[in-house]
């Protein structure tokens, strides 16, 4: 895996996020940091990422394996309040949380977040992500197999993707 600059990956995350459908304030662009590094010191983080040639990033994708317990997270309380706890543990057990998945907007449309996706939930049986239905992400996952489950609970509106190794065999991925 290539090493890691947080410092670009900011920089990337501010250049994706202050753009609509997402549109964060400066305040919220200011929480990712944080976000950031608690999210390389996962124990099961792992990242995966497209350079130019002269090596500048243009996408990363990065997750990890969705614990057993889902207890003490926000997201998985948000899934747990949406779903109920039942539903969120048949769609998210022995499955790859993608956390973040972002390009470069003027890299996108070129099979970029496709291959970083790919490669991400290779092997897995199940993945699921978090993402707004107005972005146009939502668009690619649905092109890619991934199933809409259904909104999340409070604003600003987001969804539940999910995939599914029966899904992928149907639309041909």
């Amino acid at each position: 895996m290539t090493r890691l600059n947080p410092a670009e990956i900011i920089a990337l995350y501010r250049r994706c996020y202050a753009d609509p459908p997402w549109s964060e304030t400066p305040e919220q662009l200011d929480t990712y940091p944080d976000r950031l590094t608690k999210a390389l010191e996962h124990p099961s983080f792992s990242a995966w990422v497209e350079r130019d040639r002269d090596g500048r990033l243009l996408g990363i994708c990065y997750g990890w394996p969705t614990p057993a317990d889902l207890s003490g997270s926000r997201i998985y309380d948000l899934l747990k309040s949406s779903f109920g706890a039942p539903a969120v543990s048949r769609m998210t057990s022995g499955s790859f949380e993608v956390v973040e998945l972002f390009v470069h907007p003027e890299a996108r449309g070129k099979g970029i977040a496709s291959a970083l996706l790919a490669q991400a939930v290779a092997g897995w049986p199940k993945a699921w992500l978090i993402t707004s239905p107005q972005a146009p992400a939502a668009r690619l996952y649905h092109h890619l197999g991934w199933r809409e489950a259904g909104p999340l609970a409070g604003e600003p509106p987001l969804a539940l993707f999910t995939l599914e190794g029966d899904q992928r065999i149907a639309r041909g991925h």
